[in-house]
């Protein structure tokens, strides 16, 4: 790496064809660029409409495709949260060509023709990607890449990773506006300067590699209890990979790829943002994988530790390479093996300013925020973006599932306080009938099990040893007192079931708790 490399001015444009597709197949380089200064902009083709429901809560959302696709916008808005990015556009909100194509565009639906791979439905409609003209949704794209103007397009491979129409459809509209854009044709796209991407990279996995890891899920879950769907069927992992999918690649084919561990906290996050999609999403510390997930087929996969791109024909990632190799290394493909910070005369593509083409109300619809706490910018001619106008990173507000110090917090007073609460409460009778101490039980195996959700195993353990200090604290703030008398069989029973019952939180099923972190 040279040292004129400044990892700033790489700006990385993502085009996919649903919500979920950036995180599945690029979620783990979308937060690596992000976490390497890369300014990072994702472009989604349809709402995923036609997309299956896996939680019994949203099942009417099967027969509802537009709730669905609003359903899935906020999925996505959530899931671009977590990983980083920058900002958002659906292609359809492109201010352009209206007249020459749909209002809105829809996904096109697929069917299987065999196990992994997919074709087009057979109920598409006009308004689906794939019916859309293919110059009209590329000069949409080519609009966004002139005013965004990346370094990078990232973008599906082309045999869609798996089949899917609409991903193929993303590829084939991705590469043509690309070209559409670096056309010098006044003709082509008026008031917005061409720009001409120095690189296109395409979504891959390593064949290996994918084989390895499917092969350590499925040991690391023989030693535990069946995963199973909300609606009850256990999840499964292959015996055996055979035949994969296009996205999975011999090393040969691939140009460079990334330990994603740095960020794996984040792409697991906004892997679980994508509910009506993806279930049992949990982090695993593993040789090969940093997590599993399963679709709406109840197939678990693995979430491979480290994430993989191809460039297209033709073109040099050293750029974005040498910046991402700031938060972790970059390891080339192919035969050489050699790292990108060994790569000779490694340089940077250093961006002109993005040039204004829209009016400020057109250029507002075309870039957009993906959270309160992030900033959309358009460029103005002439006029460089500094380090004080860079977006901040979008942050999420939530507990962590595997643990942290807010986790510990919470369980120690949720033994605290469920264990006051019980000691107060549990002499309470009514007819004769021990409601008090029934109640104080139920209090402090509700906090158990909470603490357990929460924070795991660690969590669970500072909820007993609450529940047991501040019983036996509180047998001694008031000596033969009415707070707990020990000479009482109900005061026997509190004092002892309450730090037994919060502990039988420990034996429950470990499938009941699938966020905690297997180890």
């Amino acid at each position: 790496m040279t040292s004129q490399q400044q990892p700033e001015q790489q700006r990385l444009l993502g085009v996919f064809a649903h919500p979920d597709d950036e995180t599945i197949g690029a979620g783990g380089l979308l937060a690596l660029a992000v976490a390497a200064g890369v300014d990072v902009s994702v472009v989604t083709c349809t709402r995923g409409e036609r997309g299956d429901v896996v939680p019994p809560d949203l099942a009417h959302l099967r027969t509802d495709r537009d709730a669905l696709a609003r359903e899935r916008e906020g999925e996505l808005s959530s899931a671009l949260a977590e990983l980083g990015v920058h900002r958002h556009l659906y292609l359809d909100q492109v201010p352009a060509l209206e007249g020459r194509r749909p209002a809105r565009f829809r996904d096109s639906g697929m069917r299987w023709l065999r196990p992994g791979l997919a074709g087009p439905a057979e109920d598409a409609g006009s308004e689906a990607f794939t019916a859309v003209d293919l110059d009209v949704a590329a000069l949409l794209l080519a609009v966004v890449i002139r005013h965004v103007r990346p370094t990078v397009v990232l973008t599906e491979e082309p045999g869609g990773g798996y089949g899917h129409p609409d991903h193929v459809r993303a590829h084939e509209v991705t590469t043509r506006a690309v070209e559409l854009a670096g056309l010098e044709d006044p003709e082509v796209l008026p008031g917005l300067a061409p720009w001409r991407v120095p690189t296109v990279l395409w979504v891959a996995q390593e064949q290996d590699h994918v084989r390895a890891a499917t092969a350590e899920l499925r040991d690391t879950l023989a030693g535990h209890a069946p995963l199973h769907s909300p609606e009850g069927a256990v999840l499964t992992v292959p015996d055996a990979v055979e035949e994969l999918p296009s996205i999975a690649v011999p090393a040969t084919q691939v140009t460079a790829s990334f330990d994603v561990r740095p960020v794996a906290e984040r792409l697991v996050a906004a892997l679980r943002r994508h509910r009506t999609q993806a279930q049992a999403v949990a982090p695993v510390d593993g040789q090969r994988l940093v997590g599993y997930f399963a679709l709406s087929n109840d197939v678990l996969a693995p979430l491979l530790d480290r994430v993989y791109v191809r460039t297209a024909p033709g073109d040099d990632a050293t750029g974005l390479l040498a910046a991402i190799s700031a938060v972790t290394p970059a390891v080339r493909g192919g035969a050489t093996g050699a790292a990108a910070d060994d790569a000779p005369g490694a340089t940077v593509h250093r961006l002109p300013p993005p040039t204004a083409g829209f009016t400020p109300e057109q250029a507002a619809t075309l870039v957009r925020s993906t959270g309160s706490s992030s900033t959309a910018h358009v460029g103005r001619p002439g006029v460089d973006r500094g380090d004080d106008e860079r977006p901040e990173r979008p942050r999420a507000s939530r507990l962590a599932p595997s643990g942290g110090a807010t986790g510990a917090v919470v369980a120690v007073l949720a033994g605290i306080v469920m264990a006051t609460l019980g000691t107060v409460v549990h002499r309470y009778a009514v007819e004769g009938w021990p409601v008090g101490v029934v109640l104080g039980l139920a209090g402090v195996l509700s906090a158990a099990i909470a603490a357990r959700a929460i924070a795991g195993s660690g969590g669970l353990l500072l909820t007993v040893l609450a529940v047991v200090l501040m019983t036996q604290a509180m047998a001694f703030l008031r000596p033969g007192g009415d707070v707990l008398v020990t000479n009482e069989t109900v005061s026997y029973v509190w004092l002892f079931g309450a730090p037994l019952v919060s502990l039988a939180a420990a034996f429950l099923p470990r499938r009941w708790f699938s966020d905690g972190r297997l180890r």
